[in-house]
């Protein structure tokens, strides 16, 4: 402990040191240390001695979580687990963490933006715009509105009720599938995954990665879509079964897809996902907005700060 800061706070994650500033400006009260880089080596140094534990985008290896000899509690940057071995947790005692729900607007956002600008292609205009090509067709082949089409969310949490809440100000029908069934309070029609595959002319994907959920959307699935349709995915990449979707896109099959995250991140240059036109990549961006760094940072400061001075944390939050 610094000054009578808590911690140490192990942070896996290696910023730039304007960033690491912000964050020490967020995390009021915390002695924070950064990863040296996104190596296993520099992660395991940065847990030694470290009472807390926030793993972002990269995860925990569980030979990290195993060496971290002080380790109290381990607090997820954001909302999905998926890269926390669970399993050592519990065999060391620690309980995990995470703030569910509080990057929610900020992801909901991008996956308006998505859907508008593979809809519209802007990315094709942005390029040729950029390159000095003055390109202005009557009508853009392939070109749609977003307004009043039929978009199905599979998942239906924090983040795919923001989308939805969103999307009627398009004026679009909105259907939703989840596997606890249907949601109150939210004008979109509950539906089952069969009928959004096969009517919807987008499909966003909203739910976590765990093993029931993974490749939720394989060959089978991409099968069922209509020919024109749109997949949207800002959740994570393992809900799509990748090598489907590149033989899907490639012979068109479906329109396209708006692809925030990947099987393997960061993901690999020579995938063909990157080399396609009907694609819209992004490098999970999902949560990286100024106003949403400010919220995250509060939140899980704000459960660590807590833990420390034994008020105990919101159960919601609680993976184990």
């Amino acid at each position: 402990m610094s000054g009578g800061l808590i911690g140490p706070v192990a942070v896996l994650d290696a910023m730039p040191q304007d960033m690491q500033d912000k964050v020490r400006g967020y995390a009021e009260g915390l002695d924070l240390r950064f990863a040296a880089s996104f190596s296993e080596e520099a992660f395991a140094e940065a847990v030694k001695g470290a009472a807390y534990i926030v793993p972002r985008g990269r995860g925990l290896p569980a030979e990290v979580l195993r060496g971290a000899d002080s380790v109290r509690l381990v607090h997820q940057w954001g909302t999905g687990y998926d890269k926390i071995p669970l399993d050592v947790a519990r065999e060391m005692g620690v309980p995990v963490a995470r703030s569910p729900g509080v990057n929610a607007p900020t992801i909901a956002d991008l996956t308006i933006g998505m859907m508008i600008a593979a809809l519209r292609r802007i990315p094709l205009h942005y390029n040729n715009t950029r390159a000095g090509k003055w390109i202005v067709p009557e009508i853009v082949p392939g070109a749609r509105d977003l307004s009043s089409q039929k978009v199905g969310l599979i998942g239906f949490g924090a983040i795919g009720q923001l989308v939805a809440k969103r999307l009627t100000g398009f004026d679009c029908e909105v259907l939703y599938y989840r596997r606890s069934g249907e949601a109150e309070g939210t004008s979109a029609r509950y539906a089952e995954r069969d009928e959004i595959l096969e009517t919807c002319d987008i499909v966003s994907l909203h739910m976590p990665l765990t093993d029931a959920s993974h490749h939720t959307i394989g060959a089978d699935e991409l099968a069922r879509m209509k020919s024109d349709a749109l997949l949207v995915n800002t959740g994570r990449g393992g809900l799509i079964d990748e090598a489907a979707l590149i033989d899907t896109l490639t012979h068109k099959r479906i329109a396209g897809a708006a692809l925030d995250v990947f099987t393997q991140e960061p993901v690999e240059p020579d995938n063909p996902l990157l080399r396609l036109d009907n694609v819209l990549p992004l490098p999970h961006i999902g949560g990286h907005s100024e106003d949403n760094l400010k919220r995250m940072v509060g939140h899980w400061a704000g459960n660590i700060r807590a833990f420390h001075e034994g008020r105990g944390i919101d159960e919601a939050c609680l993976v184990t």
